[in-house]
């Protein structure tokens, strides 16, 4: 359950630097830099990235690499993709010990920063559950979001500071669930960039030029969240809640033109959905056909 963070620390970080350069690194280092916890270099194998980086963040704050940034400070956050954590913490180990890191991944837990707490180092993870598709967004978005946090001690101690400078709600996630976790936060965000793509896709097929079309959907789009967030239970509207099997049976053949991934999206969805509209009500007769239907159409039958 997601909870304002209001701890107050005796121990708050002065100053730290940041292993990575891209949009979540530049927006939380500027984030922080502005109150109070002072950013004082900004690594990255890039040193254009990093520099880059520290004048966006502010100014003073130094371009280095990652041997240089773990002999500058004790405090680090790593903000780089997912599958080069593991190899940034060997390389800050080789160097850092009795400090404090975290990272900003969301399917790791702990045990991506191995290499450092071995030497002594706390570690954490500390996720913005939050898209950030530029770094000035980010600046926006960032503040007041719900952020994930695994670990304990020193590290998770910075983690709920950082949460509680940034106004944000807090998550305590179990390590190992941060998979399961993280799966649910792509389906949340990613896989509903990919769903308005597919529509309007399927909206060009129709005749409607992409532009129009994201206008045309945009309200629909945005009533669908708001329902599905605010009264799940009476969200669900369409073919299926009702049970209209020949309306079904109309949009796969219309589809059949398409890109499979488009047509297979469709009977994928469709199939989660009879799962919804049995909660509101549909008969489970009904959700039988209407499986049947799909389930049919996605052998070629």
């Amino acid at each position: 359950m997601a909870s304002k963070s209001t701890r107050r620390f005796n121990h708050p970080i002065p100053e730290f630097g940041i292993a990575g350069a891209g949009r979540v690194a530049r927006s939380l280092g500027k984030l922080l830099n502005d109150r109070g916890q002072r950013v004082v270099a900004v690594a990255s194998r890039n040193p254009s990235r990093a520099g880059d980086a520290a004048a966006f963040i502010g100014s003073g704050v130094q371009a280095l690499t990652y041997p240089e940034l773990a002999s500058r400070v004790e405090s680090i956050l790593i903000a780089v993709s997912d599958d080069s954590i593991a190899d940034v913490a060997a390389i800050l180990a080789l160097d850092l010990r009795e400090g404090t890191v975290l990272h900003t991944s969301g399917i790791h837990g702990t045990e991506v920063l191995a290499p450092l707490t071995e030497k002594g180092n706390s570690g954490a993870g500390l996720h913005p559950l939050q898209t950030i598709a530029t770094p000035e967004q980010g600046l926006e978005k960032l503040p007041g979001s719900t952020f994930s946090i695994a670990g304990s001690g020193r590290a998770a101690q910075w983690a709920e500071q950082i949460v509680n400078l940034l106004e944000g709600e807090m998550l305590s996630i179990a390590s190992d669930r941060k998979p399961t976790y993280h799966a649910a936060a792509v389906m949340a965000s990613n896989y509903v960039v990919s769903l308005i793509d597919a529509a309007v896709q399927v909206m060009g097929a129709a005749g409607v030029e992409p532009e129009v079309a994201r206008r045309a959907l945009a309200p629909l789009i945005g009533a669908s969240v708001e329902n599905a967030l605010e009264q799940p239970a009476k969200a669900l509207t369409g073919p299926i809640q009702r049970g209209d099997l020949q309306t079904l049976e109309l949009h796969l053949q219309g589809l059949a033109s398409l890109p499979s991934s488009i047509d297979q999206l469709y009977r994928s969805l469709g199939m989660h959905t009879i799962q919804v509209a049995l909660h509101q009500g549909l008969e489970s007769a009904e959700a039988g056909q209407v499986e049947h239907l799909l389930r049919k159409a996605k052998r070629g039958g």
